[in-house]
């Protein structure tokens, strides 16, 4: 039994509330850290004297709003979530990304999730029959709660030494 390998259980995926808590969150961290980078803009503009806030307005005008809230947002998720495996939106209601043996996914895999939220409607994509976003089911992530995940994982790898002699 030492060999077994953890496969996550579907009793650990976080709440649809929480979940909507989750983008919620994000939104507005998303929102203010434009504004916070704005501020930033204007800031060293007039330190330095750099005319660097009309190239930033010239950026967003040409981007739109959609287009930089997706650009910043794209940088957010990739930051955090390869990181520390979970957004602000995440750490505040417990939940964390991880693959189907519950360990957080590689950077390559949490690419591919971060652009899978740039498919249109795709946070619609709750709706089908899994009840899975695609950025979960194209990705093979799961969104489980923190807490639960380590107590199962816990249980599974001590019960997996049952039967192992002790090391003393």
């Amino acid at each position: 039994m030492a060999d077994s390998t953890y496969v996550l259980e579907k009793k650990l995926l976080t709440s649809d509330r929480d979940r909507f808590f989750n983008g919620i969150i994000d939104f507005v961290f998303i929102s203010v850290s434009i504004f916070v980078f704005t501020l930033l803009v204007v800031i060293t503009g007039n330190v330095f004297q750099w005319d660097i806030y009309s190239v930033w307005v010239e950026i967003i005008i040409s981007m739109g709003a959609v287009g930089t809230y997706l650009s910043f947002a794209v940088i957010y998720y990739l930051f955090f979530e390869s990181l520390f495996g979970r957004t602000i939106g995440k750490i505040i209601t417990g939940s964390i990304v991880v693959d189907e043996n519950g360990i957080k996914p590689s950077f390559k895999i949490i690419c591919l999730r971060t652009l899978c939220r740039l498919i249109p409607f795709e946070a619609f994509s709750f709706l089908s029959k899994s009840a899975r976003f695609w950025h979960d089911s194209f990705s093979k992530t799961y969104v489980v709660e923190k807490k639960d995940l380590e107590q199962d994982m816990e249980i599974f790898y001590s019960l997996d030494l049952i039967g192992e002699k002790e090391v003393i």
